[in-house]
């Protein structure tokens, strides 16, 4: 984004007319021509009338124009095609000039233009202060730069010739062939080409926008800084965030406080504290305080985690990677692990190192687990590695299915199907049609299948040498059988998702948790 030349070309200018005299020395303006020297009963006192290619010169400036009056005061009002030329730096033109010579202060009116070849300014009003070395216009101005083809309006225009630097103020717009800027106040600096935004203001470009209220880019380093509401719109890929820092030279925006990473094709919404967000690849990650939002088939996923990262596939789809944390809630599954890894393509999600899922009444834990979705729902589940299903049969007992590994199969979100391959063990409690309690039924079987209705299993498949155990109501003891590993985290799952963020305060059962401690944390 370089706006350099047309600013400094003017600055040049103007702060080469103020470099005449530095000091504030009184010169007499001095009278070279003019056709005709009177003065009528119109003139005003104390002035001189002049006509007819009327011309002067003030120190190293001189003025032109067709009729004029020289006052006694060192002043002059200059009327009809109105110009000041010093050397080669300084040619402006306009319809009147008021200039006071002990004060050096030049007031044009009236289609003022500096045309210096490689620029053009135009406006109705310009006074240039050569004491303060201070220019500005007001009532609007046009500034045009034929050698880079950029253009800027303004309601208001000040040049500080000692500070080197432009202030354009209401309604300021620059167009350049490959971005457009439309904010309410901008200041320039073109000797370190740096340009500063005050007020709302968007930067459009051909295939992305940027908005802030306030900012700073530095053009020699490309780098730029988006403050209060800053936002960047690349494609559909929306970054939001309190501060913005961008690198345009890498492509590269920096998100601090209250950042929001928005990817409009697929539906996600990723907020956090701190996020790097890579244009060329739509890639990004984000860390402190982190939420994403999926929209799932009309469902929303709810994730936390303490960094998220969010990166494209070799297909182009988008894949989140969960670190450290990692809790998640959906309307018809909850989920808790140290890491996942998500994959929008084949909609398959990752659960690693200690995951926990809870769908309907079943709590599920392995040392991994994999889960694919369809229309936004569970499909199908794998559990690997001592997998472990458990599910409340009322307030004293529970349901339990173990074994080395699992895949679970599910219908209109329900655990309906449990293919159980190695070290195979269940608990389960049948009961009479009148819910009479039979007893406990223990099974053990390397491979099964069970079948489950209304969170009950109602049929179980044996195809390996299996070994059952039904224990009646009346001989079973207290609190009922519980499996090794058990343990019921009930009181870790979200059941919301304000919910969803990690809470070191969180309490975890230790393994050896009776069924009292259980009822008790329930």
């Amino acid at each position: 984004m370089r706006i350099g030349v047309i600013f400094l070309i003017l600055g040049m200018s103007l702060s080469g007319y103020s470099q005449s005299d530095s000091t504030k020395k009184t010169t007499e303006i001095e009278l070279l021509h003019a056709d005709k020297f009177t003065r009528d009963p119109s003139t005003p006192e104390g002035a001189s009338k002049l006509i007819g290619e009327v011309r002067f010169k003030h120190q190293e400036a001189l003025m032109f124009c067709d009729s004029a009056y020289l006052y006694e005061n060192n002043s002059l009002d200059a009327y009809g095609n109105v110009r000041i030329v010093e050397g080669d730096s300084l040619n402006i033109k306009g319809d009147s000039l008021f200039y006071e010579g002990n004060e050096r202060l030049a007031k044009f009116r009236g289609d003022v233009v500096i045309d210096n070849k490689s620029s053009v300014l135009k406006t109705p009003f310009l006074d240039y202060f050569r004491d303060r070395n201070v220019a500005h216009y007001y009532g609007g101005g046009e500034i045009h730069s034929r050698q880079e083809n950029i253009q800027l309006w303004s309601k208001i225009g000040h040049y500080f010739s000692d500070a080197k630097i432009f202030h354009f103020k209401g309604d300021v717009k620059m167009k350049h062939p490959d971005y457009t800027i439309d904010t309410d106040t901008m200041h320039y600096a073109p000797e370190r080409e740096k340009t500063w935004f005050f007020g709302p203001t968007d930067i459009v470009f051909d295939s992305k926008e940027i908005y802030c209220e306030y900012g700073w880019f530095d053009q020699l380093q490309d780098q730029a800084v988006f403050i209060k509401n800053a936002q960047i719109n690349s494609s559909g890929q929306i970054m939001i965030g309190d501060t913005i820092e961008y690198d345009e030279k890498n492509k590269i925006g920096i998100g601090r406080c209250n950042v929001t990473i928005v990817d409009t094709n697929e539906k996600v919404e990723i907020s956090g504290d701190y996020a790097h967000y890579f244009e060329q690849d739509s890639s990004s990650y984000i860390t402190d305080q982190v939420m994403m939002k999926q929209d799932m088939d009309g469902d929303t996923l709810f994730l936390s985690a303490d960094t998220l990262y969010s990166i494209r596939d070799s297909a182009g789809k988008r894949m989140i990677k969960a670190f450290h944390h990692t809790k998640f809630f959906k309307s018809d599954m909850q989920g808790k692990c140290d890491s996942l890894v998500y994959r929008s393509e084949d909609s398959v999600m990752y659960m690693y190192r200690n995951p926990i899922l809870w769908s309907d009444q079943n709590q599920l834990t392995a040392d991994s687990i994999r889960m694919t979705m369809k229309d936004g729902t569970i499909d199908k589940m794998y559990m690997d590695v001592n997998a472990f299903i458990i599910s409340r049969e009322d307030s004293q007992y529970f349901n339990q299915i173990k074994g080395r590994n699992m895949i679970g199969y599910f219908k209109e979100t329900d655990l309906h199907k449990v293919d159980v391959y190695g070290n195979g063990e269940t608990i389960y409690y049948p009961r009479e049609e009148d819910e009479t309690l039979i007893g406990v039924n223990e099974t053990k079987c390397a491979r099964m299948t069970i079948k489950i209705d209304s969170n009950e299993m109602n049929e179980i498949t044996f195809f390996e040498n299996p070994v059952a155990k039904l224990t009646p109501s009346d001989d079973m003891k207290e609190g009922g059988i519980i499996l090794e590993d058990f343990l019921w985290r009930y009181a870790e799952r979200p059941e919301s998702p304000d919910q969803v963020f990690y809470s070191p305060e969180e309490v975890q059962l230790p393994a050896e948790a009776s069924v009292e401690e259980v009822k008790e944390e329930d």
